[in-house]
C-alpha cells in the first residue's frame, strides 16, 4: 500500500510550493487517477513517490518503507516519466538492456510479447519512433520489471486512440493477473474514467478531492419537475443541491444523494406548501459533470481543470 501523509515540496530556486499538506492512501491492486491541470503538483508527487525527489516534510511510505533512498522499496515501483531522455543511436532493446542490468527480475519473456502486442521493432533505433512508439516503449519496458506498484506521468500523451484502449486493456491485465497497483496521472479525466477505481484531483499542490468512481456513479442526477402550482416557495435548498433553475411550475436542479429519498423529500416539501409533483424525472450525469458540480463551491470549477 502507498500511504503519503502531510507531504509538503518547495522548490526554492522558484519559490514555488508544489505540495502542500498531501495526504492519501492508494490500496493495493488498484488503479488510481491522479487528475489535474499541467502544473497541479501531479508529476512532483509521483517524482517523490519513486523517490526521485525528497519532501520537504511529511512521510511517503510503500508497505511500510520510506522510499527516498530504500532500494528495498525502490525495488517495488516503476516509474515512467512524461520526459524521458533517449540516446538518439540507441535501439529499443539495448535500452531495456540497461535497464534489465539495473533491475533484478527483469523478465525479456515479457518483454518481448508486449512489444508483439504493440507491434514495436525492439531492433530500430528510437530517434526513428515517434513520439508515440517512444510512449509505447517505455510502457513495455516498465511493465517487464515485473513491479508491484506502476507509477505513470502523462500515460496516455502521444497515444492514438486505438493504442490507448490497448494500453488500459494491458494495464487491466498487469492489475488482475500479477496484483499490481497502478497510480497514472493526467490532465484529461474522460481517457481515465473507464479504467481507474478511484480519481484524486490535485490543484494547486493540494488533494481537493477523492472518490471512487462507483461511489460517484448514480449519486449525482438531474432533476426535471413539473409541480401543480408555482415551485418558487417550495425549499428544495433543505437538499444538497448543486445548481437550480426555477421557471413556474417547472423546476431543474442537480442534487447529491439517493434518487428514491430525493423524490420523496420533494413530494412532502411539496405538499407542505399545498402542491403536488406531477411530474419528476432523475437523469444520471457523466463523471466529468459530477466533479464539475462537486467542486462548484470552490474557484477551481471555473478553471479548465477536467
Amino acid at each position: 500500500m502507498i500511504e503519503i501523509n502531510g507531504l509538503n515540496k518547495y522548490f526554492s530556486e522558484s519559490g514555488v510550493l508544489s505540495l502542500d499538506n498531501v495526504s492519501m492512501t492508494v490500496p493495493d491492486n488498484s488503479i488510481v487517477g491522479l487528475i489535474g491541470i499541467n502544473g497541479a503538483g501531479k508529476s512532483t508527487l509521483l517524482r517523490i513517490l519513486a523517490g526521485i525527489y525528497k519532501q520537504d516534510t511529511g512521510t511517503v511510505s510503500v508497505d511500510g518503507e520510506k522510499v527516498y533512498e530504500n532500494n528495498s522499496a525502490k525495488s517495488k515501483i516503476a516509474y515512467i516519466s512524461d520526459d524521458q531522455y533517449y540516446n538518439p543511436g540507441m535501439t529499443m532493446r539495448k535500452l531495456a538492456s540497461i535497464h534489465a542490468s539495473l533491475r533484478e527480475g527483469f523478465s525479456w519473456e515479457k518483454f518481448r510479447g508486449l512489444a508483439d502486442r504493440f507491434g514495436l521493432d525492439v531492433n530500430k533505433r528510437l530517434s526513428g519512433f515517434s513520439k508515440g512508439m517512444r510512449r509505447q516503449s517505455d510502457i513495455v519496458i516498465a511493465l517487464s520489471y515485473g513491479a508491484k506498484y506502476l507509477l505513470c506521468d502523462e500515460t496516455f500523451d502521444g497515444l492514438d486512440p486505438i493504442t490507448r484502449e490497448l494500453t488500459k486493456k494491458i494495464f487491466m491485465q498487469e492489475m488482475t493477473d500479477n496484483n499490481a497497483t497502478i497510480l497514472m496521472s493526467s490532465h484529461n479525466l474522460r481517457e481515465m474514467e473507464d479504467i481507474c477505481d478511484r480519481i484524486l484531483l490535485i490543484d494547486r499542490g493540494r488533494l481537493v478531492l477523492s472518490a471512487d468512481i462507483d461511489d460517484m456513479r448514480g449519486t449525482v442526477n438531474k432533476y426535471q419537475l413539473v409541480f401543480e402550482r408555482d415551485g418558487d416557495n417550495i425549499p428544495l435548498d433543505s437538499l444538497k443541491v448543486y445548481a437550480l433553475n426555477s421557471s413556474g411550475k417547472m423546476i431543474t436542479f442537480i442534487a447529491d444523494g439517493d434518487s428514491g429519498e430525493i423524490e420523496a423529500q420533494v413530494r412532502r416539501l411539496a405538499a407542505e406548501r399545498g402542491s403536488e409533483v406531477i411530474y419528476m424525472e432523475a437523469v444520471p450525469l457523466s463523471l466529468e459533470e459530477i466533479f464539475m458540480y462537486k467542486l462548484k463551491k470552490s474557484d477551481i470549477a471555473d478553471r479548465e481543470v477536467i
